[in-house]
This record gives C-alpha cells, sequence and structure tokens, in this order.
C-alpha cells in the first residue's frame, strides 16, 4: 500500500501546485454560479459539477479553493481505478495505473485541476468500475450509476454500453431480470431522478440544446478524425497517448479477460463516436477524458508487463513519461500566470493572455475609484458574455452585493436564475472584455439597456504587455422586465 500511497500524494502535490498557478479558465468562472444556485439540474450539465462548486464556494483561497474538491476527489478516483486495476490485472499494473493518472496533462487538468463536470464524472466512473472489479452488489452499482448520470451526459452512451454488456452474457443477463436487477435499476432511477424531474419540468431543453449543437453539422470532413485525434494524442501526452492506444489491443487469455473486455466496451464506442462527430462538427479536447480513463488499466498493465520481462524501451520510456510531464505542467501554468514565454507566443494564438487572476483584477479595479466605487454599490452587474461576471465575482468576493447575470443571446444558465421581476428597476453596471468583432454581435441586445454611461477601462498587464482590456459602463433602472424565454436554439 505505501508505494502507491506514495504516487497518490505525489500526483495531489503536481495538481495542487497548478491549480494554485493557474487563474480560473471561463468554464470555471461560469461554474462559480452553479454554486450560488444550487439545483436539481442545469441547463449545461446535470447536478454534481454544481454541488463540487458549491463545496468550493465554502472553502477560502478563491478560485484556488473553489478547485480544491476536484483535486480532492481525482485522488480518490485515482485511488479506486488503481485498486481495481490491481484486484484484476495484478500488483504492478495498479501502481502503473495510479501513475497514469498523475501524469497525463489532459486527465488531471480536466478532472483534477480545473472546476469541470469531469471531475464527480471521473470519481463515479471509478467507484463503478471498482464495484465491477470486486463484484458488488447490484443495488449499490445501482446508486453509483445513479451518481454517475448527475455527472455529465457523456455517461449516458456509458449507461448503453454497460446494458449491452450486460445483455450480451446469459449469466449476467438473468441477474438483470431477476431480483438485483429491480433493485439495481430502481436505484439507480432514484439517485438520477433529478436530472429527469428538472428537464421534465423545463421542457426537456437540456437535451434539446445538446442535441441542436451535434446537428448544427456542415458536410464531412475526412480530416476532422485523424486531427482530433493528433490532438487527443499530444493533449494526453505523446507516449502515454500512444500506450493507451497500444492497450486497446488483444492480449492473452486469462482470468482477467472479462474485465479487460468490458473496459475495452466502455471506452471503444466512445472514442469511435467522437471521432466520427470529429468530421462533422468541432469535438471539444475534453470529451474523451472518459474513454481514456477507462483505457489506463489496460496500458498500466502493458507497462507492467514490460516491467516484469526487463523490455529495454522502458526505462527511457520512463523517463521521458515521468519526467516532462510534471515539469512541461508547471512551466505552462507559469506562463498562463506570468507570461514569461510573451516573446515566443504570438497574442493571436495565446488564449491565455485572456485568463484573469482574481487578485490582480482586484487590484486593477481598485486604482479605478469610479469603476470600484460603481460595482461596490451597484444592484447589478451584467457581462456581455455569459462566462464574464464569474471572473469579477471573484476579484470582488463579499465587497459587493449585486446579483450577477448576462443579457446576452446565449446566457447559459443565468437564463434560469432571473428573478420573476426580470430586473425591473433596476440600474446597473455593464462590463465585458474589449473585442470588437464580439461586442459587435452584441449590439442587439445592448440597445434594450438604453444609454451608457462610460466608467472606464481596466487594462491588465502580464509578462510586460497588456494581456486584456475590461470596458466598465452605468446604465439607468430597466423600465420593464428583461423577458427572456428558455430556448433549446442557443449558440
Amino acid at each position: 500500500m505505501a508505494p502507491l500511497l506514495l504516487i497518490l500524494l505525489a500526483g495531489l502535490l503536481l495538481r495542487l501546485a497548478i491549480a494554485a498557478l493557474l487563474p480560473p479558465g471561463y468554464d470555471e468562472a461560469y461554474y462559480l454560479f452553479y454554486g450560488h444556485h444550487l439545483a436539481l439540474s442545469y441547463f449545461d450539465h446535470p447536478a454534481a459539477v454544481g454541488l463540487w462548486a458549491w463545496l468550493g464556494l465554502h472553502l477560502p483561497f478563491s478560485s484556488f479553493g473553489l478547485r480544491l474538491p476536484g483535486v480532492l476527489s481525482y485522488t480518490l478516483a485515482s485511488a479506486l481505478l488503481a485498486l481495481a486495476s490491481q484486484r484484476q490485472l495484478g500488483r504492478s499494473a495498479g501502481l502503473w495505473t495510479a501513475a497514469l493518472t498523475g501524469l497525463s496533462p489532459l486527465l488531471l487538468a480536466c478532472g483534477g485541476v480545473l472546476l469541470l463536470p469531469d471531475a464527480p464524472l471521473l470519481l463515479l466512473l471509478s467507484a463503478v468500475i471498482y464495484a465491477l472489479a470486486v463484484d458488488a452488489p447490484w443495488a449499490l452499482l445501482g446508486l453509483l450509476l445513479g451518481g454517475l448520470t448527475l455527472c455529465k451526459y457523456q455517461a449516458l452512451p456509458l449507461l448503453g454500453c454497460l446494458l449491452i454488456w450486460v445483455l450480451i452474457n446469459p449469466q449476467r443477463r438473468r441477474r438483470l431480470f431477476g431480483a438485483e436487477g429491480i433493485k439495481a435499476l430502481a436505484a439507480w432511477a432514484l439517485v438520477s431522478s433529478p436530472l429527469w424531474i428538472w428537464n421534465a419540468q423545463n421542457g426537456w431543453i437540456s437535451f434539446l440544446f445538446h442535441g441542436a449543437r451535434t446537428s448544427e453539422a456542415l458536410g464531412f470532413n475526412p480530416s476532422g478524425p485523424p486531427l482530433f485525434l493528433l490532438t487527443q494524442l499530444l493533449a494526453l501526452f505523446p507516449s502515454i497517448g500512444i500506450l493507451l492506444l497500444i492497450g486497446v489491443g488483444p492480449h492473452r487469455p486469462d482470468g482477467a479477460s472479462p474485465f479487460r473486455l468490458l473496459l475495452r466496451w466502455l471506452a471503444l464506442p466512445q472514442l469511435l463516436l467522437f471521432l466520427l462527430l470529429a468530421a462533422r462538427m468541432q469535438v471539444l479536447v475534453s470529451w474523451l477524458v472518459p474513454a481514456w480513463w477507462l483505457l489506463l488499466p489496460l496500458a498500466g498493465e502493458r507497462l507492467a508487463t514490460a516491467q516484469a520481462r526487463g523490455a529495454r524501451w522502458l526505462p527511457a520510456w520512463s523517463w521521458f513519461s515521468i519526467g516532462l510531464p510534471p515539469v512541461l505542467c508547471l512551466l505552462a501554468a507559469s506562463h498562463v500566470r506570468f507570461g514569461f514565454a510573451n516573446p515566443l507566443l504570438p497574442a493571436s494564438i495565446d488564449s491565455s493572455r485572456e485568463l484573469i487572476p482574481p487578485e490582480k483584477l482586484r487590484a486593477a479595479l481598485k486604482n479605478q475609484p469610479k469603476i470600484w466605487n460603481a460595482l461596490t454599490k451597484t444592484p447589478l452587474i451584467v457581462g456581455r458574455r455569459y462566462y464574464e461576471p464569474g471572473f469579477l465575482a471573484l476579484a470582488l468576493g463579499s465587497d459587493t452585493k449585486a446579483e450577477y447575470t448576462s443579457f446576452s443571446e446565449d446566457p447559459r444558465g443565468f437564463l434560469f436564475w432571473q428573478p420573476p421581476d426580470g430586473f425591473m428597476g433596476r440600474s446597473g453596471v455593464l462590463f465585458g472584455m474589449r473585442n470588437p468583432e464580439q461586442n459587435e454581435e452584441n449590439k442587439a441586445w445592448l440597445k434594450r439597456l438604453g444609454p451608457l454611461e462610460p466608467l472606464g477601462l481596466v487594462r491588465l498587464e502580464r509578462g510586460g504587455t497588456v494581456a486584456q482590456e475590461l470596458e466598465f459602463f452605468g446604465f439607468a433602472p430597466l423600465a420593464q422586465p428583461w423577458d427572456r424565454r428558455p430556448s433549446a436554439n442557443q449558440p
């Protein structure tokens, strides 16, 4: 147990360092408000990420505290996956599995550093795999699958694959249609019920929204799948990504063959699905995180076998794959924070310039008394885009009692967090990142605010250059409610 604990501790320390360095990202700034508005579900995602955000809001250290539940839950997820691997594939395979969870930049960032739905998803997915590895009671498995359903909509394909895996085996099929299966289905339905209740109350808008995203396809681009796969391998770290693909390959039949088949059965359909979608639409880099996570035990077993056989390539692979990713992750996080690589990266390709450390924004706002006084006294703060209000909320903290919202054409959750009076009679402060192209898109709804009073411009520097500019305006009390009706056809 001692080696496993040391591996998990090393991974935890690395993620704590990265979490402390990285400014909050766009999604994190938005999910912050999930924690302020706990609900059965949300427009974009099921409820779990809201619970993680709520826990983070009750911890100190601003954005670092917001990330802490995910940082800690990733350690538990790594432990459960490693123990499942150890149980089925051997002790060395379990240790290598734990090491891989702490080394791949894509996995540790999405599941163990940033406040994203992947953090609870990986925890519940690991718990499900462990339950299957130890043949836990199916009632417990149903509870875990219900929790998995509340994490992210990518859990639904996993549930479908698991159901087919049960149905194709006569023994498992009999269990499904017996008392065990009834208990499991009842437990799943009970735990996952918040998702179905919320969507039923809101016209199934969340499903319609995500369905509309996949239907906005334009033709078929044959270069999409290979380019997306290449991007995934780079984000995983090439030597780790290639090893994960090798792990999918055949293995000598033995007592662990059913476990290997289960992992492949759950992971491969996701890989194929999103590779095909990459030919027709933009597929986000994080969407394959659950699939790669499921392949980690198979890759860990390959490394354990190579270690037992004294493979000549393993030392070189280890030096490269264990030594380099942590260094690169820390360097990348440090650049995002301090901008030391600005001379090497043109502003047109370095989107990290737009990320704002809360303490730096707070200091810049205090240096402009007109803006600071307006923000601390106004009843309403409005961002031009749905992800902007969170940056200001982290910077202002408890210094303002204002409500935050976005009046844009794509307000996401703010659509549902708007009070019944539609903010009628409330004046406020409008702000946004200075981007002429995007601001032009907002002209239609900006006109509804009436005349705007310029309050000032805040420039934020990073690495000796201006990284971001924020514009602030005051607006008069709204003469009528801001009428918005939920629509699944938002961008």
